[in-house]
Parts: structure tokens; sequence; C-alpha cells
């Protein structure tokens, strides 16, 4: 199973297997704050002219706070449903809160997780792209793009991985991975190297290691994506 967001404030930093932790704040938190007299009734409309446009900047800023709460809101909403199984109403707030707020990395982040459990791998990699964009450090996307692409592009595949685990050196499963990628590319040395690093971070981790490294499979025994459960 994908790994999924707990929280829309920020990102676990989670080192459970799959897809993996530790992004930036959402951009439901990157909220947009804008900055802003003779005598008689000449001084009264100069007042008019000059505070008008502040009172539109506040209320535009308070508008955008609203707008990214709700977007929030619903992809607490969403994650809720999607563990629950309802991944219909799930993909539907998460599309609904990115509509409220297209910059929310979290939101494009949690529909991708719904498309992979939808076997729909083009819309997933699109939706972590996306937030990728908008958030470049980003882990768990890292880390589900890599997944969904390694199949296809192994070197690609083994950049992100390798981005992963510079950003987060005990992201075990990613290190695992990353072993994969590289022995895919006939690396076997730095293969190796990768998979006692994550054994040493993860001991659980060695049952998944091929029992000869002469001729395995990338897809052989890929790093599952966990699930979390949202926090109160």
């Amino acid at each position: 199973m994908r790994r999924l967001t707990a929280h829309v404030n920020d990102h676990d930093t989670s080192d459970a297997l799959g897809h993996g932790s530790e992004p930036p704040p959402s951009g439901a938190m990157r909220n947009i704050h804008n900055q802003r007299r003779t005598s008689g009734s000449r001084a009264r409309r100069l007042a008019v002219v000059v505070l008008a446009p502040a009172v539109v900047v506040l209320a535009a800023c308070g508008s955008q706070s609203t707008l990214a709460q709700s977007a929030s809101s619903l992809v607490t909403q969403g994650l809720k449903a999607e563990l629950s199984g309802d991944l219909t109403t799930a993909s539907q707030d998460y599309q609904q809160a990115i509509a409220l707020d297209a910059n929310n990395d979290i939101a494009h982040f949690d529909l991708g997780t719904v498309y992979d459990e939808q076997r729909n791998k083009a819309k997933a990699v699109n939706e972590y792209q996306t937030a990728l964009v908008i958030a470049p450090t980003f882990t768990d996307a890292l880390f589900n793009l890599a997944v969904d692409t390694a199949n296809s592009d192994a070197p690609s595949a083994a950049q992100l991985y390798s981005k992963v685990v510079t950003l987060q050196p005990s992201f075990a499963a990613a290190w695992l991975n990353l072993g994969f990628a590289l022995l895919t590319e006939g690396n076997a040395t730095a293969a190796k190297t990768d998979w006692a690093k994550a054994v040493s971070l993860d001991p659980s981790l060695a049952t998944r290691l091929p029992k000869t490294t002469a001729t395995p499979s990338l897809a052989a025994t890929p790093s599952p994506k966990p699930s979390r459960t949202p926090k109160p």
C-alpha cells in the first residue's frame, strides 16, 4: 500500500517502508500575506481613497487563509476516507482541496496515493511530480515517484532514491530500493553497500534481499508502500 500522509500542516518523518518522509510545510501553510490629511470633506474623501485598498488587501489575505484552511480540512477528511477504503470519496476530497488551494502539495501527494491504489500509475506519477514542483524536498513524493518509475527508468529512480537518502539518511526503505535500482544498472558493489545500510537501519529488511545477486529482478522485492493513521 502506498504511503499516506498523516496530517496536513507538515509532513510525517517516519521511516516506515514504502512510499516515503519529512517534507516541508504543505501549500496549505503557505498563505500569502500582502502588505498599507488638509481639512473638511476633502480630508475625509482622501482617507477613504487611501484606506480602501488596505481593506481590500486584508480581505484578500483573510480569504486566502480561509481557503487554505478549508483545503487542509478536506485533505484530513480525504485521508480518513482513504484509510477506510473509500477511495472515491477520498479522491473527491483531495480534488476539492486542490481546487481551493492548488499549492497544497499534500493534497496532490495523497491524490497520487489514491491513483496508485486504483492502479492508475500515470495519474499517480503526475500528482507526485506536481507535489514536487511545489515542494522539491518532499521525500514521500520523491520516494513514490521513484517506485512508480523504477521499472521504466532505473537511472532516474536511482537519482530520486539518492535524493531521498540525502534528505533523510535514516530512510531504510529508500536505501533498500536504491540498491535494487543500482543493481539493475549493473552496479552490484554499490547495491550491496546500500542494502547493508538499509539492513543496519531496519534488520527486518534482510528478508527482502535476494538470495543471490546474480540477476535479481527489481520487481522481485520492492519495498511495499505503507500507510499511516491520521494524527489527532
